[in-house]
């Protein structure tokens, strides 16, 4: 359980200065108000999942890269390297940390939007789950992918254009699966698009502490 100890450093680091947190709340609030006022009321119920997936991209887009490039810019990122910390400790700490950090995002955004958009969501826990579920995926991705482009120079950008092709099933996935609880279904009906997510999250998963090694060392 070594990895509970950066995940704890982490979040006791963002609690304190709030930096990460305040500036996806922001981005999160800007855009919903925009979403909702551009999107006919006709409309909402068809495009609200696609938008509010979209609302939870890039504000994880934000979080999951501050969570490496923190280490490289305090210069701290060679003091994990030579710790007692395995590099998959280190690296399934900072997924639990960026976790931590869109499960807040989840119970502050959910409701806004909600409100915002005047959804009328027929299985709210599978609803619920969906967006949960989904966002583990996308944080499992994202955080795999933060160490490949620590040393880059244009690293904030080169993230996202490596990311986006290979997230695209649990994007997919997530926004099909919340279609439908929106509307109404039983767990039945978009179980394919969970183990999609599940299946392609666990493969992700393993070869991102297969890979741990090499991607700290290079």
């Amino acid at each position: 359980m070594k990895f509970l100890e950066v995940t704890n450093k982490d979040l006791k680091i963002e609690f304190r200065t709030k930096n990460t947190l305040n500036l996806m709340l922001l981005f999160a609030f800007i855009t919903s108000m925009m979403f909702s006022v551009a999107v006919p009321a006709s409309a909402a119920t068809d495009v609200a999942p696609a938008l509010l997936w979209l609302v939870f991209l890039f504000v994880g887009m934000i979080g999951y890269a501050r969570a490496f490039l923190r280490e490289v810019e305090l210069e701290t990122l060679d003091g994990l390297k030579i710790s007692p910390l395995s590099p998959a400790d280190i690296l399934v700490g900072k997924m639990l940390y960026n976790l931590v950090l869109m499960i807040l995002m989840e119970i502050i955004i959910l409701p806004v939007f909600i409100a915002l958009f005047d959804l009328r969501i027929a299985n709210p826990l599978l609803a619920i789950s969906a967006i949960t579920i989904g966002n583990t995926g996308f944080v499992i991705v994202a955080s795999s992918l933060s160490i490949l482009v620590l040393k880059s120079r244009a690293r904030e950008l080169l993230l996202p254009v490596i990311m986006f092709p290979i997230i695209f099933p649990i994007i997919s996935s997530t926004i099909y699966a919340l279609s439908y609880s929106i509307r109404g279904t039983n767990f039945e009906e978009i179980m394919y698009s969970f183990s999609l997510i599940g299946s392609f999250s666990i493969v992700m998963f393993i070869i991102s502490l297969l890979t741990s090694d090499y991607a700290f060392s290079e």
